[in-house]
């Protein structure tokens, strides 16, 4: 597979991520498990949604069904459930490693996958789009923490496009 611009977006959503865990792994420990009043009760939360999403997203790429998703997304959640930021930094590594497998299996990520979901029925999506779908609902996350960081007097860490675009 060729270099293309849906795997630099998922390039730039390990990058990203992996900058958010360095991050907390050097504040104090409570941070990461401290309940505050946002949209998740914490940032370990917010981080094990993350994580839980990016698993359904790359099952439905890979053309598992929408049970087997379901079942596969709880083991893993369940398994990384409780998680310190550092075993937690190792799953994400992990699940970022199957992406990338599957990404080297594709002679073509702007084919068209169909899936079928009970609400939704059959939905057809290009691949590409769902990788952008992936980062985007992680910037979209890694924004979350941001202001939770906030809540609990400490700073977050810049991890918009641009920066990425200046370490690359």
């Amino acid at each position: 597979m060729e270099n293309n611009r849906a795997k630099k977006m998922y390039d730039y959503h390990v990058w990203a991520n992996q900058k958010v865990i360095q991050h907390l792994k050097q504040l104090p420990d409570r941070i990461y498990n401290e309940t505050v009043n946002s949209v998740f009760s914490s940032i370990s939360d917010v981080l094990i949604h993350l994580f839980a999403t990016d698993i359904t997203w790359l099952e439905t790429m890979k053309g598992s069904s929408f049970h087997d998703t379901v079942k596969e997304v709880e083991r893993r959640k369940s398994e990384a459930s409780g998680a310190s930021i550092e075993e937690l930094e190792v799953f994400y590594d992990s699940l970022s490693k199957e992406f990338y497998s599957f990404f080297a299996e594709q002679k073509d990520l702007e084919r068209v996958i169909i899936t079928e979901h009970p609400q939704y029925g059959r939905c057809e999506f290009i691949l590409a789009d769902l990788i952008h779908h992936v980062v985007n609902h992680g910037t979209y996350h890694r924004g979350n923490v941001t202001a939770m960081l906030r809540q609990q007097g400490e700073r977050g860490i810049p991890t918009d496009y641009v920066y990425f675009l200046f370490e690359c």
